[in-house]
């Protein structure tokens, strides 16, 4: 039981190509006594037997295991993975079974970091030296769920592929030689125990005050967001910064101005993937997209937004389903895809749009041809793709929505939020959505907890439609700007007879003639009231509800849920009974004729009801009427209304059992929900005891990312050099022939300078025997094809002149190179 309860801290070690050496050296570094299961992943051949346990067993005090079973992970043990077996861990079991995949797609160490972050959520990831980029998608999975990533320093791995497709993710801790990865593990763990040391209060006191200081300094707040994963976020930077405490590290963070913003990117969880839940983004593809291209056409406008896009993945994902349905279609509409987030360095990467290799796990060949370009050891997104994208720095929590969407994908940042606030932004969701819009979010959120504002599309894939909206009761966040706050519409006024348009005179005409009436949608809700409708509300005491049938007077709540219902079930018009109603001591007989209202298919259902007034009840007149009737007469409105109070039965026990349906199916999910927090609850308690580690990704990243700046600076201030020095005479020509770009030495075969860039060059002349030129210039253009000529000047020089097809990054042939290289010693040479 106990071991149930506190799980064996586990470290998974991933190397391939010269990975025994680098494990003989870690295991005989590290600590035998640091209270950790290690369990080795390396790529063996599965037709031949595997000694790596005998080996590594030679290299630490350790028991070393090879898995053949399930056995149950103990401290300061090895467990070493068999020939041709996939890892995976549940609890605190790890199993053997054999690989699912076919050999040549095999990657058993990212499915070990995924079973990980699936079932633990916590650990070390290793990667050390190793060909390919197995691991590189493993590692994105454990450092999203809270683990801690370390990299061999791929200077000194044998094979610096893996580590450098592992780092290329951009979640790398540390990136270290062996002997610094065991010092990292260690420092880390005594870390933790220190971090555990802090009473619950004095923890509070702190997080507390480091929030508020972030908040003065950034402009952003966390108090919001949940607890649990501030602390650990904040518990890392402490780690990185060498604090010994909560409070030196407040201290730290107030006294060092850069540390804001390294602690506000460390709280911005900057991590997804390419079609994450691919089943949820098939459920997206098959019954939204088409959707939103059915409703505005070949020449619409579709907008969406993807809050919280991180690096792009999700953005981009959109994007190519988007044109993928576009050429289904055989059409082109006007597609805009706002991606938005707080991380600078996250967007930064977006927009380059430059992905590692790894990524070939979440995309098929086909959309890694279509959409990607390769490069070495990345893709960079196609410029279709890209210019479908608008990356912008943007709070969805503070700043304006933006407005008139047909989508908007949040997925995996509600679960970051408290309650509350989660309320609030899927309210401002659903102010951004036109009515019919649609919601699309991360499989462990959940737009339910404002059922009446979204119905639910695709439960399994988290999409949902915006039901129409309320203006009289716009619920925005509390932290918009006024500004940007929606007025309630103010009546019209009138502007005089001649300036009034026929259609609002027939409008007005219409509304001042017309019965009271009010427009509701399927769950009974009001949506608009008209000016008169106000007569037959009377709200009942406590808490004010918009369900029309609860808030109508008393004599017709009856009469109008029953009609309610049949429109609905029937889709066809019905007027109720005339029923007496009582206005201020005046009694009157009031009918409701209830109409429901055809929508699109993607449309929530609504109904039109309208109150007709038939008059006042005199005293005694029903008795009168009576008396003077025949019997036919007093049956036929017997009758009539034994129909009606059956009908109305009829309707109760029809709500009566979609209720008892509705109650059933909540209590499921109420229990699902309630075991899905039990889940979630104890591997919060675990995280909060085991996840506490020193983190230095930022600093590593940004000195990586000055060091290439630095490089790229380097490299352009040599070629500017380069194309100053060379004796090699050389024009950049676009498609036209226009002047790109061009060195100092062609000066001196053609009368041309710096200020002619742009010009065409056939308006110069030239020093040139040959005047064949032009000609080949455009041969080239036309058949792409290289061209070599000796020619000769008017000074008597001989030059080789050379012209190819100008091609770009992506492989577009934008011009032609035209390049000169005197040979005059070689001819003299062959004409002695």
């Amino acid at each position: 039981m106990d071991q149930e309860a506190e799980p064996t801290p586990i470290c998974a070690i991933g190397a391939s190509a010269g990975g025994i050496g680098a494990l003989q050296e870690f295991f005989r570094r590290i600590d035998d006594n640091l209270g950790i299961a290690y369990v080795v992943i390396v790529h063996l051949a599965p037709d031949y037997p595997s000694h790596l346990a005998e080996i590594l067993g030679q290299c630490t005090a350790m028991p070393v295991h090879q898995v053949d079973d399930t056995p149950e992970l103990k401290p300061d043990c090895v467990y070493v993975i068999g020939p041709d077996r996939e890892l995976s861990i549940t609890g605190n079991h790890v199993k053997a079974r054999p690989f699912t995949e076919p050999r040549g797609q095999r990657a058993p160490i990212d499915m070990f970091f995924r079973s990980i972050a699936a079932a633990r959520g916590d650990g070390f990831a290793v990667v050390m030296t190793g060909a390919g980029s197995d691991g590189a998608v493993g590692v994105r999975k454990v450092k999203e769920a809270g683990g801690v990533i370390l990299v061999q320093d791929p200077r000194e791995a044998e094979f610096a592929m893996m580590p450098r497709s592992a780092i290329a993710t951009g979640v790398a801790d540390f990136i270290e030689p062996i002997a610094g990865l065991t010092r990292r593990i260690a420092e880390t763990l005594q870390s933790k125990k220190a971090l555990q040391q802090t009473s619950e209060e004095d923890a509070d006191q702190q997080i507390f005050k480091i929030l508020a200081f972030l908040r003065v300094r950034t402009g952003h707040d966390f108090a919001s967001y949940k607890s649990a994963t501030v602390r650990r976020r904040i518990g890392r930077r402490m780690e990185v910064t060498r604090q010994a405490s909560l409070s030196d590290y407040a201290d730290y963070l107030s006294q060092t101005p850069e540390e804001a913003q390294d602690l506000l990117g460390d709280l911005l969880i900057s991590v997804t993937s390419f079609f994450r839940d691919r089943e949820s983004y098939a459920e997206l593809a098959e019954t939204v997209i088409p959707t939103l291209f059915d409703a505005h056409g070949e020449h619409g406008t579709i907008r969406i937004w993807s809050a919280g896009c991180a690096t792009g993945e999700e953005a981009y994902s959109i994007a190519i389903l988007m044109l993928e349905e576009a050429e289904r279609r055989g059409v082109r509409p006007d597609i805009q895809i706002f991606a938005s987030d707080l991380d600078e360095g996250a967007l930064r990467t977006a927009r380059e749009g430059r992905y590692p290799r790894a990524i070939e796990a979440d995309l098929s060949e086909e959309r890694l041809e279509r959409f990607f370009l390769q490069e070495l050891e990345h893709y960079r997104i196609r410029k279709e793709v890209r210019d479908l994208v608008l990356f912008a720095h943007h709070s969805a929590m503070k700043d304006p929505p933006f407005m008139h969407l047909d989508l908007v994908s949040c997925r995996n940042l509600l679960i970051y939020l408290e309650r509350e606030l989660q309320r609030q932004l899927l309210a401002l969701f659903h102010y951004a959505l036109d009515p019919g819009g649609f919601l699309f979010l991360g499989s462990a959120e959940s737009a339910d907890a404002r059922s009446d504002l979204f119905a639910s599309h695709a439960r399994d894939a988290q999409i949902y439609t915006a039901k129409p909206r309320n203006k009289h009761s716009v619920e925005l966040l509390n932290q918009l700007p006024r500004s940007h706050r929606k007025d309630l519409p103010k009546p019209s006024q009138a502007t005089g007879r001649a300036e009034r348009s026929p259609v609002a005179a027939h409008a007005a005409a219409l509304e001042s003639v017309a019965p009271p009436s009010v427009l509701v949608d399927e769950d009974q809700r009001i949506l608009h009231l008209s000016p008169g409708a106000g007569r037959y509300i009377m709200p009942p005491a406590g808490p004010l509800t918009h369900d029309l049938s609860e808030i109508v007077r008393p004599e017709l709540r009856g009469e109008l849920r029953s009609a309610l219902h049949r429109a609905f079930a029937s889709q066809e018009a019905n007027i109720t009974l005339p029923v007496n109603v009582g206005f201020d001591g005046e009694r009157r007989r009031v009918t409701m004729f209830v109409a429901a209202q055809p929508s699109e298919p993607h449309m929530a259902a609504q109904a039109l009801v309208m109150f007709l007034d038939g008059g006042a009840v005199a005293e005694g007149e029903e008795t009168e009427e009576v008396g003077q009737g025949d019997g036919a007469r007093e049956v036929r409105r017997l009758r009539e209304e034994v129909r009606s109070a059956q009908e109305r039965l009829d309707a109760s026990r029809r709500e009566h059992e979609s209720s008892a349906q509705e109650l059933r199916i909540a209590n499921e999910e109420l229990q699902s929900i309630n075991e899905e927090y039990r889940s979630t609850a104890e591997e919060l308690e675990t995280s909060k005891e085991e996840l506490q580690s020193i983190n230095e990704e930022l600093q590593t990243v940004n000195s990586e990312l000055k060091t290439k700046l630095d490089n790229v600076a380097s490299a352009h201030s040599d070629l500017q050099n380069l194309i100053n020095a060379t004796e090699i005479g050389t024009l950049f020509l676009d498609a036209d022939l226009r002047i790109k770009m061009l060195t100092p030495a062609v000066e001196q075969l053609f009368s041309v300078s710096e200020s002619d860039v742009g010009r065409p060059i056939t308006d110069f002349t030239h020093k040139l025997e040959y005047e064949g030129v032009e000609n080949d210039a455009r041969r080239v253009l036309r058949d792409l094809s290289p061209i070599e000529n000796e020619v000769k000047t008017r000074d008597g020089r001989w030059l080789m002149m050379r012209l190819r097809p100008y091609r770009t990054v992506e492989d577009r042939i934008e011009g032609i190179v035209l390049s000169f290289v005197e040979i005059t010693e070689r001819r003299d040479a062959q004409d002695r």
